[in-house]
């Protein structure tokens, strides 16, 4: 199959990213919520009134942030405040220029995920995410190149920006096809190491939720390698994110995935047999409670 492959993100450095690069981490504050509900301040400084809303307004805005946004490792205010509009503006809905503007904004975003800032690469992370939510299907053509540089986020050095990392990719896992995910997901674990590798678990994980229990059978084989390697892995956070995932496999298809785990030794067996009756009660409480109720 063509589409198979090893997880390589450096194929994306120069012919997607027109040059990412990986830079140093410094440490900055934390983003404060209350401060996206503050005046836009790039129509303030195009001499427009906050309440006016027009096409050549949201041009000229959008335009305007994304020349700032394109100052890389400076101007980290300013770049902020374009990414708090740039926020404001995607979750508001009335932006008319998606199919003008999307590529070049998630390049630049992605593009400042290696920015020396950690700050401004957690929200870089944010603004993706809320993108990600309002436009998912603009994704389409981009969704292996945006689900890889999320991954390789789990990496960074700055606790804020993994946080960010983990929501983007959970908001990923929900607003993306699953079946697109799941093709996307299985190289990656398959051969990539600890973080990326346990933050592709959890949201294979996730995504496998979503998945049609007939798709879900059809591509165990595919599936479940991968997942056999982290079960063996050294990080005890990986072995764990596997078996969750086994366990998920199995509560929706059933005996079946045995024919899938037969080099798996006793040991491994009994526990992941321990992690499925655990699960199996758990469900029948959560059913017995709201019968209940």
């Amino acid at each position: 199959d063509s589409r198979k492959g090893n997880y390589n993100p450096s194929q994306y450095s120069d012919e997607a990213m027109n040059g990412y690069n990986n830079r140093s981490r410094l440490a900055d504050a934390e983003l404060d919520d209350s401060e996206l509900f503050n005046e836009d301040p790039w129509k303030a400084i195009l001499g427009f009134s906050c309440s006016e809303h027009d096409e050549s307004t949201d041009n000229d805005v959008i335009t305007t942030i994304l020349t700032e946004l394109s100052n890389h490792n400076k101007r980290n205010n300013e770049r902020k405040d374009a990414m708090l509009s740039l926020i404001k503006m995607t979750r508001e809905g009335n932006f008319n220029f998606w199919d003008e503007h999307f590529k070049t904004i998630l390049f630049v975003l992605l593009e400042t995920l290696g920015d020396t800032n950690g700050h401004i690469r957690a929200l870089a992370l944010r603004v993706l995410r809320e993108i990600l939510k309002n436009q998912p299907s603009r994704f389409k053509d981009y969704t292996e190149l945006t689900i890889l540089r999320i991954l390789e986020a789990h990496k960074d050095s700055e606790r804020e920006v993994v946080r960010s990392a983990e929501e983007c990719a959970d908001t990923l896992a929900n607003y993306l096809p699953p079946e697109t995910c799941v093709r996307i997901l299985n190289p990656i674990i398959s051969t990539a190491n600890y973080p990326v590798s346990l933050a592709a678990i959890k949201m294979q994980n996730k995504v496998l939720e979503l998945l049609p229990k007939d798709t879900l059978e059809a591509q165990m084989a595919e599936i479940i390698p991968g997942l056999l390697r982290g079960y063996d892995d050294q990080q005890s956070t990986v072995r764990k994110s596997a078996v969750f995932c086994l366990v998920a496999i199995y509560l929706k298809v059933g005996e079946g995935i045995w024919n899938h785990l037969t080099k798996l030794n006793y040991s491994k067996v009994k526990l992941l047999n321990l992690y499925i009756k655990r699960a199996q009660q758990s469900s029948s409480g959560t059913s017995a409670s709201s019968l209940d109720t």
